[in-house]
């Protein structure tokens, strides 16, 4: 309710109260008063009749009732009735009372109580009690005749007092409206009464405004962080109704940045992924158009689900790979213990001629050094895998390659120098990286053919004239345990790595690889470092 109503309201009631207490006051002091005009005026006309010494009977009384009583009760005289049949009167209040005190009064409401009889008593001067009665109005009676008027004066206060507390209520309740909440210190004319609470307005006002700084700067920063965010995030109500997503959700659901979402039902319709967004505290993978989605919910107590996507493609991929290279390891490394074990079984049991112990001995060292050579390439893919730390200075490729040609000792391979090839990097990569394309050069080569080491200002290659390649393994020659030729490499011990491994340093020292090979004729492969 209104203030002003309130005031109008009670203002209302308190007036009307106090001219219906003040009319029922005022009705009951008229009746007194006028009890006690009809007492003292029947007191005086019985004083008259007292003194009066003619027949008694001569007098007209009208319509008041006069009595004349003995001092023991037997009435001598009655205007209205026959004295011989009326009753005594000695215990009558007024006649008591007038025997004892000169004077006696009494009212005796009639059995209508419309109406009561005052009766009036003196002691003669002759001894005898003289009384004089007169039927008048009740209080009831008064107060019925009265009624219209006392109504007509409540009516006229009344109306007069809805105009009043009107007039009063909104006046007093206008300085309160003409408060500025927002400036409340700035109405000269308010209330002395209210400044504390405006003061306290006014303070709490500028505390207000500060929390609210501080929410929009901290929901300015919330919203920033969501929006830059890589991965997406999506808060949902628990009807589903979407409170945030960021670009990064969309983009990740296969969605338009700039269209808006109301529901998570319109941004996947994925059994899996309402399945992991209902249990809560739950994490899976979903694919959206080619890509691995990891979907992670959590349950926001109060509101619904904080739900986080991840682009977990790249780290799938890894996986296979890591599980492809794990089986590939296994079937390289069983390979040559299988052989290895074989022959050793064979000896051991003296089922080989001594003519041919010496073969499988021979076979035995070859598979056990192709093992081993396995074991290295595969600790140099492990090494350049983790990305471990290595300390990268300024080195001479030159100087590493003849390092390389001295460690192979092969004289169809040479160095042809174009320029000086200064890199920043790791030597012992460098030289691994070397050596494995020199290597793999040599194992593929044909005819004992010239492999040419060629060194530029900001690239060396290695050139054969082997068996070449056809252009699906120009596309898989560098995936691990990858080869061209499986018999050939059985031959040649190839473990399928090399060119992996200079892959891995390539990537390492920020190198571009170039391949060029024509099957039949030759293959040059060369790696481009970039300029300081």
């Amino acid at each position: 309710m209104k203030l002003s109503n309130k005031l109008f309201t009670v203002t209302t009631l308190v007036v009307v109260l106090a001219v219906v207490i003040t009319a029922i006051f005022t009705v009951n002091a008229m009746y007194r008063t006028y009890e006690n005009s009809i007492q003292k005026d029947l007191l005086m006309t019985l004083q008259l009749i007292d003194s009066y010494e003619g027949d008694l009977s001569s007098l007209d009384f009208g319509s008041r009732r006069f009595t004349k009583i003995s001092d023991d009760g037997t009435v001598i005289f009655d205007s209205e009735a026959d004295k011989d049949e009326m009753e005594n009167h000695l215990m009558r209040p007024e006649v008591q009372t007038a025997l004892s005190r000169m004077t006696g009064f009494a009212v005796r409401e009639s059995s209508t109580m419309l109406e009561n009889m005052f009766y009036v008593a003196i002691l003669s001067s002759d001894g005898t009690v003289i009384r004089l009665s007169e039927a008048q109005s009740s209080l009831y009676s008064f107060i019925f005749d009265s009624l219209p008027y006392v109504i007509a004066i409540i009516l006229a206060v009344i109306i007069a007092t809805l105009f009043l507390s009107n007039f009063i209520s909104k006046k007093i309740v206008s300085p309160i409206n003409r408060i500025n909440l927002d400036r409340p210190m700035e109405d000269s004319g308010l209330y002395e009464e209210l400044s504390p609470l405006v003061r306290r307005i006014d303070e709490q006002n500028s505390e207000i405004k500060k929390q609210i700084e501080l929410l929009r700067r901290d929901r300015n920063e919330l919203e920033l962080i969501v929006k830059s965010m890589k991965d997406g995030l999506v808060i949902v109500r628990s009807n589903g109704d979407i409170l945030m997503i960021n670009d990064a959700a969309k983009t990740l659901m296969g969605k338009n940045t700039n269209d808006e979402f109301k529901s998570i039902i319109e941004l996947s319709r994925e059994s899996l992924f309402f399945s992991i967004i209902e249990k809560g505290s739950e994490s899976g993978r979903i694919k959206v158009e080619g890509r691995v989605i990891e979907v992670h919910a959590e349950e926001v107590e109060g509101i619904g689900s904080a739900i986080l996507l991840f682009d977990v493609s790249d780290k799938t991929a890894l996986e296979m790979k890591e599980r492809e290279f794990i089986q590939n390891v296994s079937h390289e490394l069983k390979t040559p213990l299988t052989s290895i074990s074989g022959y050793s079984e064979l000896i051991m049991r003296d089922q080989v001629d001594k003519d041919h112990i010496k073969e499988f001995s021979s076979q035995i060292y070859s598979e056990a050094k192709r093992l081993y050579q396995l074991i290295e390439d595969i600790m140099a893919i492990s090494r350049l895998d983790e990305e471990a730390e290595v300390e990268f200075s300024e080195i001479d490729v030159a100087s590493i390659a003849k390092d390389v040609l001295d460690s192979i000792s092969n004289p169809i391979v040479r160095i042809e120098n174009k320029g000086k090839l200064l890199i920043r990097g790791n030597s012992t990569l460098i030289f691994e990286a070397i050596y494995n394309l020199v290597d793999n050069a040599i194992k593929y080569n044909r005819d004992s053919n010239e492999i040419v080491i060629r060194i530029d200002d900001t690239s060396f290659e290695v050139e054969d004239h082997g068996i070449g390649l056809s252009p699906y393994d120009k596309e898989r020659v560098f995936d691990r345990f990858y080869r061209v030729d499986k018999s050939r490499s059985r031959q040649t011990g190839g473990t399928g790595l090399g060119l992996s491994i200079v892959k891995s340093v390539a990537e390492r020292h920020g190198a571009k690889i170039e391949i060029n090979s024509t099957l039949g004729v030759g293959t040059t492969i060369k790696l481009v470092f970039p300029s300081k």
